[in-house]
């Protein structure tokens, strides 16, 4: 299943990329007949094929591979009209046109459609991609948010949709920061608005005369709440920026913050999701991009993480010290 995980997530990625302008969904016929014929490595590992060499090219291999009903695939004629694509593309410099991309498209979508369930029991549109998501914690949101939605509580699956992405990134702000000044480190701190300050003005010395109070309290006010729009306005642009420095994909996150639950950071340190606008559009279509998102974040987030520990005090620096002088100058592995 997790090898078919991957085969659905190469297929949306073709699928994603095909709809592009070109010239950059001309590559999409190469990444379209990649995915039929890791389908077909895939098939032959799971139900076997004895006569079937591997080294052989793929267009002739398909014809000899049977399924458990004993018939041929289907749809085969698909993987020589595309090869055809992909070789005119790859060796001899024939640039696909907007008709063979989307003939690509359409063709290998119903070549795994049509053998997916003859081969491993299961439609393509089933497979679960959440096998695939490296970490453990977000894995879990996700697949109870699939479960909840398979039963129909769709608002359920986008709490846990949404959950798995603020753990998606909680899991990778850990141990990083921005050098600032020197004495100011910014962290990547995806917080809630609770743990904001907030500005006060205060006039000091009050003055006596009750007009000149009113005017400088009123003045104070207008301050205050220009003050609060621009915190607000570099919030969002600070946000915006941990989210582009992480690699997410802005525009796909721009749609999921829209639809997705709000999560709200108690002061005790709990998370919780609160319905917004978005519930307006909680739909399966959307839960299953919202799902597709987070599986994508997960996978670019899990290829670059890291995490070092740095002294935050100087108790830290000396305890950092001492731990190399015992350990030939290394850092040991727990710090």
């Amino acid at each position: 299943m997790k090898r078919l995980g991957y085969i659905r997530l190469l297929h949306q990625q073709a699928m994603t990329q095909s709809y592009a302008p070109a010239p950059l969904n001309f590559s999409t016929v190469l990444m379209f007949h990649d995915v039929m014929e890791y389908f077909f490595i895939v098939a032959v590992v799971h139900i076997g094929g004895e006569d079937i060499d591997l080294d052989m090219p793929f267009s002739k291999n398909v014809k000899k591979l049977r399924a458990p009903d004993g018939n041929r695939l289907s749809n085969i004629d698909v993987v020589r009209r595309v090869g055809d694509y992909r070789n005119g593309f790859k060796h001899g410099g024939s640039i696909p046109g907007a008709d063979q991309v989307a003939e690509a498209r359409r063709d290998v979508t119903l070549f795994l459609e049509s053998n997916c369930p003859r081969l491993f029991g299961v439609e393509l549109a089933d497979i679960s991609m959440l096998h695939i998501v490296p970490q453990e914690a977000v894995r879990g949101h996700l697949k109870t948010g699939r479960s909840a939605v398979d039963d129909g509580d769709i608002r359920a699956g986008m709490t846990e949709v949404a959950m798995a992405f603020d753990q998606l990134m909680l899991n990778w702000a850990s141990g990083k920061y921005l050098p600032g000044s020197a004495f100011r480190t910014q962290r990547f701190d995806f917080s809630d608005d609770y743990h904001r300050s907030t500005r006060h003005i205060e006039t000091f010395p009050t003055p006596s005369n009750s007009d000149v109070r009113s005017a400088t309290r009123s003045l104070a006010s207008s301050v205050e709440k220009a003050m609060k729009d621009f915190d607000e306005q570099l919030e969002t642009v600070r946000h915006v920026l941990r989210l582009q420095i992480a690699g997410i994909d802005m525009a796909g996150y721009a749609r999921f913050a829209m639809i997705t639950p709000h999560i709200s950071v108690s002061a005790n340190g709990q998370r919780d999701a609160i319905d917004g606008d978005g519930q307006l559009h909680y739909t399966p279509e959307n839960y299953d991009f919202c799902e597709m998102f987070v599986v994508n974040s997960a996978l670019r987030l899990g290829q670059s993480d890291f995490a070092l520990w740095m002294p935050q005090t100087y108790g830290d620096w000396s305890r950092a010290r001492a731990e190399m002088e015992a350990n030939d100058g290394r850092l040991p592995d727990n710090m």
